[in-house]
């Protein structure tokens, strides 16, 4: 998007068509779709509330709705996503937000999005920098011409192998 800290989120997911789209949706509305997603990245690496507010449907009856990773609980308000934005804006300095693998579901003017984040951040008040995996789904709705976030939930991606199975090699089964 031009700026210092990009997200880069166009180098690995916008530039080829996602393997889920549906027939009618078109290669214009898909980079609109991931756009909004990236958006998510983007207002972090900026510290741009306004730009993070501004994603969301708050106008909708249905309400919005937000499940953050770390919380046991949804937000609900635009009151609710403005102070747990600024908290994280107040303690963190994120570098870069990776989207990868995006899948696109389109249904009227509703989009279902899932992909992987790759978050690239350091606390404020020091130490290492730090990467985090997550799994993200969005709901977003078109309004007005641009595709605005009705929900989104985030959990934290880790790597488990499964444990072998125990081996029956010299067993005897009675």
């Amino acid at each position: 998007m031009g700026f210092q800290g990009s997200s880069k989120a166009s180098d690995s997911c916008c530039d080829t068509s996602s393997p889920a789209l549906t027939a009618e949706l078109s290669r214009s509305e898909e980079q609109a779709i991931l756009r909004a997603v990236q958006g998510y990245a983007e207002g972090f690496i900026r510290e741009d509330m306004r730009f993070l507010l501004n994603l969301w449907d708050d106008r909708s009856p249905d309400g919005v709705s937000y499940i953050a990773a770390e919380l046991d609980e949804p937000l609900t308000t635009r009151a609710e996503l403005r102070s747990y934005y600024q908290s994280f804006l107040d303690t963190l300095i994120v570098y870069s937000g990776d989207i990868s693998s995006p899948r696109i579901f389109l249904r009227g003017d509703m989009a279902y999005v899932f992909c992987q984040f790759n978050w690239v951040y350091r606390v404020r008040a020091g130490g290492a920098e730090l990467a985090q995996p997550t799994r993200a789904t969005f709901v977003l709705r078109k309004r007005g011409g641009r595709w605005l976030y009705q929900h989104f939930h985030e959990s934290i991606s880790f790597h488990y192998e499964a444990p072998a199975a125990p081996s029956l090699v010299g067993t005897v089964v009675q």
